[in-house]
């Protein structure tokens, strides 16, 4: 076994991950993972993904790979640089006919544009120039003034009072709604890395997890029913809608990159993630 295996077979184990939770997390085949540990890469299709699979391994149990590539350079696959093409990619070829052609059909629109635009300007200064007999016509006389009677005999709308309209315009204040009682969420028990929680006065229950880094994440109900069973990557936010089940169990593999959000709410983990990297939340719904 190599010396990069051993550290990566000890931070898998420190997560207190098998090789078959690992190979969920990375998508790489068991046999795989563990050539990587005994450091046989003869094993692994080449050494482009010799490279690509320990890249993965080292994301899933926390590890910089870049540090890690730094650090093992001697021990690790080095891949084969390709050889440049000594033709010129038909891209590009193509590329310089189609600015060829644009070129060419740009050349023989802007002339017949500033055409159009000139015969525009001159019609616009012809239609100025023209008198306009209308201006004529209506200096040589005024227009009449027109004479509007008053009719004060006609008897004026009695003003309603102003305490009639304004309790018209009154409207009635909406009855304020009963607030809702506030869910909570309380801890009944802690059994090492497991702790058991009941949420009461809570019509759902909807979880957010986000990572900050690689975070191997199992998601059960009641039932055994899985609704998750796979890794958030760095920066990922993953929400699942549990209201339907009565019970609830989040097995968190990273807790130290892994936040929580119950119904919107942040959540606090029982135990310091410095204490226990890998904890499970069980969460019981009181109807």
């Amino acid at each position: 076994m190599t010396e990069l295996g051993k550290l990566l077979k000890q931070k898998r184990e420190e997560k207190d991950m098998s090789l078959e939770e690992l190979q969920t997390a990375t998508k790489i085949q068991k046999r795989y993972l563990a050539a990587i540990e005994e450091g046989n890469y003869d094993v692994l299709p080449g050494t482009f993904y010799a490279r690509a699979f320990i890249k993965n391994y080292c994301e899933a149990v926390g590890l910089q790979y870049e540090t890690i590539f730094d650090e093992y350079a001697h021990e690790i696959p080095q891949a084969a640089k390709e050889t440049a093409s000594e033709f010129e990619p038909r891209s590009k070829r193509d590329n310089k006919t189609g600015v060829t052609t644009e070129n060419s059909l740009l050349k023989r629109i802007i002339p017949i544009f500033l055409i159009g635009i000139l015969i525009i300007a001159i019609l616009f200064l012809v239609m100025k120039l023209l008198p306009d007999g209308n201006d004529q016509a209506k200096s040589g006389s005024e227009a009449p003034s027109v004479e509007v009677d008053t009719d004060d005999d006609k008897p004026k709308k009695k003003e309603e009072p102003n305490d009639a309209i304004d309790e018209d315009e009154k409207e009635e204040e909406p009855a304020k709604q009963e607030e809702k009682p506030k869910q909570t969420l309380t801890k009944l028990q802690t059994n090492g890395k497991v702790t058991t929680y009941e949420l009461s006065d809570a019509e759902k229950l909807v979880v957010d997890l986000s990572a900050t880094g690689p975070s191997y994440v199992g998601i059960q109900d009641e039932t055994g029913k899985s609704y998750f069973n796979n890794q958030i990557k760095e920066g990922e936010t993953q929400t699942f809608d549990l209201s339907q089940s009565k019970e609830v169990t989040l097995n968190i593999g990273a807790s130290h990159v892994t936040s929580i959000k119950v119904n919107g709410e942040p959540f606090d983990y029982p135990v310091p993630p410095s204490d226990f990297v890998h904890q499970k939340i069980v969460i019981k719904m009181v109807q």
